[in-house]
């Protein structure tokens, strides 16, 4: 599949009135449209088979050189079924090994920082250590009951979306806490951490935001009118990609603040959830959830 998105401009059109003993109407000027300032391309590379079960999250470790693929299992909301697990896929999309490590409730979104994945899963956090393939602790998150999304900085903070009780909880020198909890996050979903920001994919709300580091407030919003978002990736020039679990992926631009609607697979019903990505070739990773399979997107942007 091959499209090509452009960032839609306007054309203005000015009429000039009569002046003096002016007869004769001059005729309309009209300027040209401007040209797109923004251009992406996006073509699919591969797409796994539906082996996968659940997908809700993928997330490509540069470390390892392997993509850590999250499946729900039987997804039934606030279940400790014991049947969800991780995938590993190489980076042409070929299933390494499906049932990487098994015995997980509802993973859904993780983070990997100095060899250790740590992956959402209801109300705890598990790391697990990519060498041996083995859970090495679990963190129980006080109250929570429905771990979303993982993000962790360059300190090796772990930061959790808990969409249930609009808090963002982190992990410090493995003690967990409440980070942030205010009803403006309206049910948050995607987390992006940086170095003077955190990135929101509102699910309730529906948009994508920063949250001030030192004040801890939503910001102004980049991206709004995106119901359900969830995952949140920034690409190798700087912008930002988000999905919405629904079936849409938008790719913002971070200078100019452009924004783009790269995929819309909602009326086949196709998902698009937590979604990766792979730096060195552009490859946008997206996991469809319902569909049972990762498809990857080569996104390049003029």
């Amino acid at each position: 599949m091959r499209l090509i998105v452009f960032f839609a401009t306007s054309l203005f059109i000015t009429a000039c009135g009569s002046s003096g003993n002016q007869t004769e109407e001059a005729p309309a000027e009209t300027t040209q449209p401007e040209a797109p300032s923004l251009t992406v391309d996006i073509q699919e590379q591969w797409a796994t088979d539906t082996v996968l079960q659940t997908p809700e999250s993928v997330l490509y470790d540069e470390a390892s050189d392997m993509i850590f693929v999250a499946n729900i299992g039987t997804f039934n909301k606030d279940s400790k079924d014991d049947d969800g697990f991780i995938s590993v896929l190489a980076p042409d999309g070929v299933v390494d090994e499906l049932k990487w490590v098994e015995g997980l409730n509802d993973p859904k979104g993780m983070g990997v920082f100095d060899g250790k994945l740590f992956v959402a899963d209801l109300d705890e956090v598990v790391e697990i250590d990519i060498a041996s393939a083995q859970v090495q602790n679990k963190y129980p998150i006080e109250g929570a009951t429905f771990l979303n999304d993982v993000t962790i900085n360059s300190q090796g903070e772990v930061y959790i979306s808990d969409s249930d009780t609009d808090k963002i909880h982190m992990i410090d020198e493995a003690q967990p806490m409440v980070w942030m909890e205010d009803t403006a996050l309206q049910r948050p979903n995607g987390l992006f951490a940086e170095d003077d920001r955190m990135l929101l994919a509102s699910s309730r709300g529906g948009f994508l935001a920063p949250i001030d580091l030192d004040s801890k407030q939503v910001q102004d919003t980049w991206l709004e009118g995106i119901p359900s978002a969830d995952g949140i990736i920034k690409t190798q020039n700087g912008d930002y990609i988000v999905s919405t679990w629904q079936g849409e992926v938008h790719y913002v631009a971070a200078e100019s603040g452009e924004t783009i609607k790269l995929l819309d697979t909602k009326a086949e019903e196709i998902n698009a959830a937590d979604i990766g990505y792979i730096p060195q070739q552009s490859l946008l990773l997206v996991p469809t959830f319902g569909d049972h399979r990762v498809v990857a997107y080569k996104v390049t942007a003029n």
